[in-house]
């Protein structure tokens, strides 16, 4: 019986060890594209050279904006949370370019949710002040 209570304790020790460490804070780079697309884009071959062209007129669309942001990063979806989406909006209004919206964002990730903290877009090479480019 006793062994049994030492184990139950050590098992919550270890679950709030693992809460406590939270949800994990990355920078990804890669394409912005709205959520109604990237269904459709995550289920093709070569989805960071379909991302990158996705349009900057198709992402404001009202029925494509109001789906809401996200980055494809190396090959994967991140969703951006409401803040996120908005400022990925505003950006993508202000954007020059008119397709290989590449992106930076910083923020915590859960599962595929990215609770975004920054957002900026990167240069037509893709790279930030430092010189980095996303991975493919």
């Amino acid at each position: 019986m006793k062994k049994a209570g030492a184990l139950g304790v050590l098992m919550l020790f270890a679950a709030s060890l693992a809460l406590a460490q939270g949800p994990k804070t990355v920078t990804l780079k890669g394409f912005v594209v709205d959520q109604m697309c990237a269904k459709t884009l995550a289920k093709k071959e070569g989805v960071m050279e379909k991302a990158g062209g996705h349009t900057k007129k198709c992402a404001l669309e009202e029925g494509c904006a109001e789906s809401g942001f996200g980055l494809f990063s190396e090959g994967k979806y991140y969703r951006f949370d409401e803040k996120g989406s908005a400022k990925a909006k505003d950006l993508i209004e202000g954007s020059k370019r008119e397709k290989e919206l590449m992106f930076e964002a910083t923020g915590s990730v859960d599962g595929d949710l990215l609770t975004v903290k920054s957002l900026k877009e990167l240069s037509r090479e893709g790279k930030t002040e430092k010189g980095e480019k996303p991975k493919s």
